[in-house]
């Protein structure tokens, strides 16, 4: 099998991604039987790696920005400006520059400052920039607290009674086109999602009559939950319906923007078992792969899915960790698995998003290898850190 190919010939810990799952989800996504104008714009800080990108940017997908980094990794791996929208709180004026020379689709405003930044800096180009306003709908997710992005009080969008819309359409180097919105992400319940889309739709339709302004697009976000331990999904046939419904006679173009739903589950992050220590009652497994490759269970208090690639009939309880000196540096604990020796690959399940593309070099250890594979082959689309790579911009 491929993936007993790829256990052999690299060493680990490395980055496993299975293209045609990824492949599968866009296509889901884009077979979705939607009767509106619609655009599917990848969150590319799910994962930057330039060859995702462009096997995304290939299935017909746009992207979705957050840095003059990630616009430049999007544009380099094939999207064109008009279909790359830049988001972000926090902004700055090089990233404001670089995206308005670009001439991206949109960038949505998140402070009511970056306005008129993005309207004099345009007209110095002579240019008029598209812009979308990112709404605070005050609406609760239903998720995680540190990963809901939609309620009052917190530092995304912009709440409505803080936009003088009638100021904006008097901008000369600005065109307010979009009005966006995204409550946070792993959200289950499709209503919450549905309540963030009306409420958009509502504020649109109101500013289109009141002020000379066109807003003819809609960026609805993404948030689309992936399966980790939970049973609980959205149910996308219903989701499909009830967009058709509130959309029905309306001549938005549509954006989403999903980022995990369409990578996490790709991808495996690849580990080996050092040492099994016993300490008091505990038996810890430390595995050759710390936060520093996958930070999401020590930052979000999370339990990755994991697997363990031997046939033992055996089990036992286990705590799983990672070699690097910090106390939160593990990946679970008290987990029964089958019963685990030195040498065992353990291997962590839905990393394709928040694995590679939140990993550092802590610790000095050197980013992993990052492996693409189908059915016919695999290749290699991020080589392993040497040791002189950690030293290489910095100067003594």
């Amino acid at each position: 099998m491929m993936i007993d190919k790829i256990l052999k010939e690299c060493s680990s810990p490395f980055y496993l991604y299975n293209e045609e799952r990824i492949k599968d989800k866009i296509s889901f996504l884009n077979n979705l039987d939607l009767q509106f104008q619609r655009k599917f714009n990848f969150a590319v800080k799910a994962n930057p790696n330039l060859a995702i990108l462009n096997l995304i940017h290939r299935c017909g997908f746009g992207a979705e920005v957050v840095s003059a980094g990630e616009l430049f990794k999007s544009l380099k791996a094939g999207f064109e400006p008009s279909d790359i929208i830049f988001d972000g709180p926090g902004k700055t004026e090089f990233d404001l520059k670089y995206a308005i020379t670009q001439k991206i689709n949109s960038i949505n405003v998140e402070n009511v400052e970056e306005i008129k930044f993005i309207n004099d800096y345009s007209l110095t180009k002579g240019l008029r920039t598209n812009i979308g306003i990112r709404i605070n709908p005050n609406i609760d997710g239903s998720t995680m607290d540190k990963i809901t992005t939609g309620l009052s009080g917190g530092k995304f969008g912009i709440s409505i009674d803080q936009i003088d819309f009638d100021a904006i359409s008097n901008f000369k180097g600005i065109n307010l086109k979009t009005l966006s919105v995204h409550i946070g992400s792993q959200i289950t319940d499709y209503q919450k999602l549905l309540g963030s889309y009306e409420n958009l739709i509502k504020i649109a339709d109101e500013q289109n009559l009141k002020n000379n302004i066109n807003i003819d697009t809609l960026d609805f976000g993404g948030g689309f939950a992936v399966l980790d331990h939970s049973n609980k999904k959205i149910n996308f046939e219903s989701w499909k319906d009830n967009c058709n419904k509130i959309l029905e006679g309306k001549n938005f173009n549509i954006i989403f923007e999903p980022g995990r739903f369409i990578v996490a589950d790709s991808c495996e992050l690849i580990s080996k078992v050092l040492y099994i220590k016993e300490s008091g009652e505990k038996k810890i497994a430390i595995v050759d792969c710390s936060f520093s490759e996958y930070i999401r269970p020590a930052l979000y208090d999370i339990k990755p899915p994991i697997k363990v690639a031997n046939s033992s009939k055996k089990t036992g309880i286990y705590d799983i960790a990672g070699g690097i000196c910090e106390s939160t540096d593990y990946f679970v604990k008290d987990i029964e698995l089958p019963e685990i020796k030195v040498g065992d690959n353990i291997i962590f399940m839905n990393v394709g998003a928040y694995g590679s593309s939140m990993s550092s070099t802590y610790n000095s250890r050197p980013r992993p290898l990052e492996v693409l594979y189908n059915n016919d082959e695999y290749r290699v689309i991020r080589s392993r850190d040497t040791l002189e790579d950690l030293c290489k911009n910095e100067i003594m």
